[in-house]
């Protein structure tokens, strides 16, 4: 579980910032409802991970 939700932050929050620059430089639209989802996701992932840091 610890290391499926270290790899859904990371991803998340990457791909979050990374996907604005790479649809903006080859001139499509961005999806910024799809980017928050992203972010939020892997907030959502790393507060879980901070919040339950002893159980998992």
């Amino acid at each position: 579980m610890k290391g499926a939700l270290q790899f859904l932050s990371v991803v998340l929050l990457t791909w979050s910032f990374l996907y604005p620059l790479l649809f903006g430089g080859i001139g499509r639209r961005v999806a910024w409802g799809w980017v928050a989802g992203m972010a939020a996701g892997g907030v959502v992932c790393l507060y879980l991970l901070v919040r339950y840091r002893r159980e998992l």
